[in-house]
């Protein structure tokens, strides 16, 4: 028997905080997103490939969550404005005051563009009993946040997996070292074989990757920025990358590979281990299935992983993640005109 409190579980499946954005979607934030993740989808960077492509300008879609972000402060506002409120009203009426997210899942429908107008709303999914992990003693909860656009169409469903507790530190080392290698995009006429690596994506992340990928992602958290709360009220070793942002380095190292043309339709990442200033991060990624839909889409599954290499130490998993993703069959075929029932994700 669950030992949820009422006032707790009488809120789970119910709409809450339903938000439209006091500001359109715009190309600022998506160049932000792509210079933080070193990203050069010409799909979001040249008109001409966009208007092939999707009839237009479209946003990352890994950018979804950044469309709800409140303003880090605005006029009459008496309090910090968060995101994700559900999230810190289950901290403060469970007294957890700490928590992490450790699984994101992004379901992607309509393409996002330039002055659309973005509405949400949150839907507390689950609460787990209490938990012990190495952080400390708490509860695991779940959330979705349902986008549409202001026509009322569905942009996507994104869902995270958070975990409140009570603080317990733990010890860490840690080193790093510097040097990128950007993979530039190109265009993948076919379909892979099972089994076919993706090359690996190698970057050293400095502190300013990691303050850039907040901002760009207007994740305002101080864990993301500040060093002193990170260290002394997390109890992490430094200031860590924070979700959106890894979202957007898993959209990168994906169409890094398909080029412009692939459509990722639906991604879920587990967080493991945070990244760190100094950190090595090293993608590699494998094929693990090719299907066709029964619209004639075709679909490449794919396994992620994102460890940390420094060198003297052990390698550090810190990530895993699968992606189905839309690739074409041919070249005259383009999954980014499917939609309605056209396009399953």
């Amino acid at each position: 028997m669950s030992d949820l409190p009422p006032s707790i579980a009488e809120l789970i499946d119910k709409p809450q905080y339903p938000v439209t954005a006091n500001f359109p979607v715009e190309l600022g934030y998506s160049f932000n997103t792509l210079a933080a993740t070193e990203n050069g989808n010409p799909l979001y960077w040249d008109p001409a490939v966009a208007d092939e492509l999707t009839g237009g300008m479209t946003v990352p879609p890994t950018t979804l969550s950044l469309w709800m972000r409140p303003h880090r402060w605005e006029p009459g506002a008496e309090e910090e404005l968060v995101a994700l409120k559900v999230h810190f009203d289950l901290k403060e009426m469970l007294e957890l005051p700490e928590a992490i997210m450790s699984d994101n899942t992004l379901i992607l429908h309509e393409p996002v563009r330039p002055g659309d107008v973005i509405s949400h709303h949150q839907v507390l999914r689950s609460v787990s009993d209490e938990k012990t992990t190495k952080l400390g003693s708490g509860r695991f909860w779940s959330i979705d946040i349902v986008y549409t656009n202001q026509d009322d169409e569905l942009v996507g469903i994104e869902s995270y997996t958070g975990f409140g507790y009570s603080k317990s530190l733990r010890d860490r080392d840690a080193s790093g070292v510097a040097l990128a290698q950007t993979p530039s995009p190109a265009a993948r006429p076919s379909p892979p074989p099972d089994g076919e690596r993706l090359p690996e994506l190698i970057y050293d992340v400095t502190a300013t990757t990691v303050v850039l990928g907040a901002l760009a992602s207007r994740d305002w958290r101080p864990m993301h920025h500040d060093f002193k709360f990170a260290t002394e009220r997390n109890g992490t070793q430094d200031i860590f990358l924070n979700t959106p942002n890894l979202a957007a380095w898993f959209e990168r190292y994906i169409t890094d590979w398909t080029g412009p043309r692939g459509r990722i339709g639906r991604m879920t990442f587990r967080m493991r281990d945070s990244i760190f200033p100094d950190d090595r991060m090293v993608f590699t990624g494998t094929v693990t299935g090719v299907t066709t839909d029964d619209q004639g889409c075709a679909w490449a599954e794919l396994d992620i992983t994102v460890a940390v290499r420094n060198d003297g130490e052990p390698e550090r998993l810190c990530c895993t993640c699968n992606a189905r993703v839309a690739i074409p069959t041919d070249e005259s075929d383009n999954p980014w005109a499917r939609k309605g029932q056209n396009w399953t994700p």
